[in-house]
């Protein structure tokens, strides 16, 4: 094993693969070795052959172990958030099976980031295996924060993800202090309750509530703590250590600037990827149905549309879009000179100086039907899950310079684990089945494309061979 005892300045990210693989790879090697030298199946000059850091050894842990770990970990997800024991039938414990096998073979880190020694398949298969140990109450304290610390180990943003937890646990802990927030309909009036209810604590007249404010706050400290401690020493590490930088490399390229067109990418992401599920669980629906006609059409969805969608807030929303689409149509350097990258001909054909300006504004009614897919999607979860989900998406992904598919992976993730309640429903089954499968042809042609379809690198003129990948 070769031990290299410096850092790469381009690698940007906390080398939490690679204490991963150390740490499993090293003791797994020395057990195979001894039980082959037990059993005379090989001598000790080939043992000493059996390199940790091997190319197959490396891939092993992100090919098997990441998937493997992506899977267990949003079905117990699922279990936790969904299906009390009363709803554990078999419809719902299948439909949990193929929802997380779906997200374990998601095309995007599957095919062919998961077949590499990459770090996106462990940043999200992390980020999952803590989130299932802070749902559970009987999940150990410092299992808490082992899991969360190894997740932004993986990568710095998945940090958002404990404050976003955090968001949660603290709107539940003032939900049970103060029931007048619970009562709430929106997101707005519940904001509006709690500045009520708080203002009213700080009063110095009102005695009971100020111990009330107390209990609250006690409560909050219990039930966070172990985020509290990640987030606090993270931010220590940026501060003290890291000159105030949440990238770790290749600074230059990866200077944080605000580009809230990335919200808009990320709902047309979920749109496409979303689209196996939801038309699977439409066309379900309308088979079993004895008035197909009521359900399919057209004219009477876009009527229920329009009488229940104010019109100002509809021409808002698409004038706001339209600005953003204006001043903020912006390109990193990356993804400009990357050929590699699908998103480079994305931004080519639709964007480019040489394309006709209108073709910026084509995509404008898919920004906002995506981002009312979502909302509305999100109904169906807590007031404090919705107000927790806005906060930190736009946090984590209008930072972004560099239009990157797989920043959007655990935004959708998440918002996928927590928009499926129906799981008794046998259409969620069969809905489940069908994005599985259009998610392995996806990745199969992915894989085809990578594998089979290499061209001559224009970077250099080493003649060196490229291929095609997110």
């Amino acid at each position: 094993m070769i031990i290299i005892h410096y850092w790469d300045p381009k690698i940007t990210t906390l080398p939490g693969l690679y204490l991963l693989s150390s740490t499993v790879l090293v003791p797994f090697m020395k057990i195979y070795d001894t039980i082959l030298s037990l059993f005379g199946v090989l001598d000790h000059d080939v043992l000493r052959g059996n390199d940790p850091c091997s190319l197959v050894a490396l891939r092993a842990v992100n090919a098997v172990g990441a998937p493997a770990c992506l899977y267990y970990a949003f079905y117990r997800c699922q279990l936790l958030i969904f299906l009390n024991e009363n709803k554990k039938t078999k419809i719902a414990k299948w439909s949990c099976v193929f929802l997380a096998l779906s997200v374990a073979t998601f095309p995007v880190i599957y095919a062919p980031y998961s077949m590499l020694y990459y770090t996106d398949a462990w940043a999200t298969a992390s980020i999952f295996l803590w989130y299932s140990s802070h749902l559970s109450n009987e999940t150990n304290f410092l299992v808490k924060i082992i899991f969360g610390g190894f997740s932004v180990l993986c990568r710095q943003t998945n940090i958002a993800w404990l404050v976003f937890a955090s968001i949660i646990d603290v709107c539940h802990c003032a939900e049970q202090c103060f029931p007048t927030i619970k009562n709430s309909v929106s997101i707005f009036s519940y904001i509006q309750a709690t500045i009520i209810e708080f203002y009213h604590c700080c009063s110095i007249k009102n005695k009971h509530k100020s111990k009330k404010l107390i209990e609250f706050f006690q409560k909050c400290l219990r039930v966070t703590c172990p985020n509290v401690i990640v987030i606090l020493s993270f931010f220590s590490f940026v501060v003290l250590l890291n000159n105030g930088d949440i990238v770790v490399g290749d600074r230059r390229a990866h200077v944080p600037r605000f580009h809230p067109m990335q919200l808009c990418y990320f709902v047309v992401f979920v749109l496409a990827f979303s689209l196996p599920w939801l038309l699977s669980q439409a066309y379900f629906k309308i088979l079993t149905s004895n008035y197909v006609s009521k359900h399919f059409n057209l004219a009477n969805a876009f009527r229920e549309i329009h009488n229940n969608t104010s019109k100002v807030l509809v021409v808002t929303l698409l004038i706001i879009i339209s600005g953003l689409v204006y001043f903020n149509t912006i390109a990193h350097p990356y993804l400009l000179a990357d050929n590699r990258h699908y998103t480079f001909y994305v931004w080519r054909l639709l964007f480019s100086p040489g394309k006709p300006v209108f073709l910026r504004y084509l995509p404008v009614p898919f920004y906002a039907c995506g981002l009312w897919l979502v909302n509305r999607t999100l109904m169906q979860s807590s007031i404090a899950y919705r107000l927790a989900y806005w906060i930190v998406t736009p946090l984590v992904l209008c930072a972004q310079f560099l239009l990157e598919p797989r920043y959007f992976v655990v935004p959708y993730l998440m918002y996928r684990l927590h928009s499926n309640k129906q799981f008794t429903n046998s259409h969620t089954f069969k809905a489940a089945f069908i994005e599985f499968i259009a998610y392995q042809v996806f990745n199969f042609v992915i894989m085809r494309v990578f594998l089979y379809s290499p061209f001559v690198s224009s970077m250099d003129n080493t003649g060196r061979l490229d291929r095609f990948t997110w």
